[in-house]
């Protein structure tokens, strides 16, 4: 499930959120399945992000750290795919694609510079350096009608994937009672109110 849906219980489910979904799906399987720079006790850091939960005046919400891995890119800059740059290259870009939902709108400044590019009719490939386009090309994109499909594509016709690539589940480290508690209390610092629950069907949030 998307962050924004996550962390808003009233948004309306749309085409970006299954979308982005699809990016957590696919990280999710890759962390679990595949081995990686991290393989072991540090692969829990980023599998926390798919399990959040807390609850506030407003009910059980999550996505906080979805929303935090995506503003940082912190999943593609530190994970790396064994034998799978294509498996690297399709995390970076549908994460930096899905960060632009997250990120600060462009200034009034910048506003204004790409409408003067525009006015000059500057070539895209140049104005593509500008800080508005950019946001405004990865908005467009997320609602584009073969944007994700053709973006998965490209990837996996690419003929450099290992010929035998079967699923191995990856150790995943829980850590010490203590350094949870710890990692708990700086997650309640970051969200103010915040009282960690599960939900009471065991369900997870995804």
């Amino acid at each position: 499930m998307s962050a924004a849906l996550l962390r808003n219980n009233d948004k309306c489910n749309e085409l970006e959120d299954d979308r982005e979904s699809c990016l957590h799906v696919l990280t999710w399987t890759a962390l679990r399945f595949t081995n990686h720079t991290i393989s072991g006790g540090g692969t829990s850091r980023f599998l926390r992000a798919f399990d959040e939960e807390y609850e506030d005046e407003e009910g059980v919400k999550g996505g906080d750290l979805k929303k935090g891995f995506l503003l940082g890119r912190d999943i593609p800059r530190v994970v790396k795919f064994d034998r799978l740059p294509h498996l690297d290259a399709l995390i970076r870009q549908l994460t930096e694609a899905f960060a632009a939902r997250y990120e600060e709108p462009p200034s009034a400044d910048q506003l204004q510079a790409l409408e003067r590019a525009q006015a000059a009719n500057i070539d895209p490939s140049i104005m593509s350096g500008l800080t508005a386009f950019n946001y405004q090309k990865r908005l467009d994109d997320l609602v584009a009608p073969s944007w994700l499909v053709d973006t998965f594509r490209r990837y996996l016709d690419a003929d450099t994937w290992p010929p035998s690539d079967e699923a191995r589940g990856q150790f995943i480290g829980t850590g010490s009672n203590k350094k949870r508690a710890r990692e708990q209390g700086k997650l309640e610092q970051r969200i103010p109110r915040m009282k960690s629950q599960r939900l009471s069907d065991g369900s997870r949030m995804t």
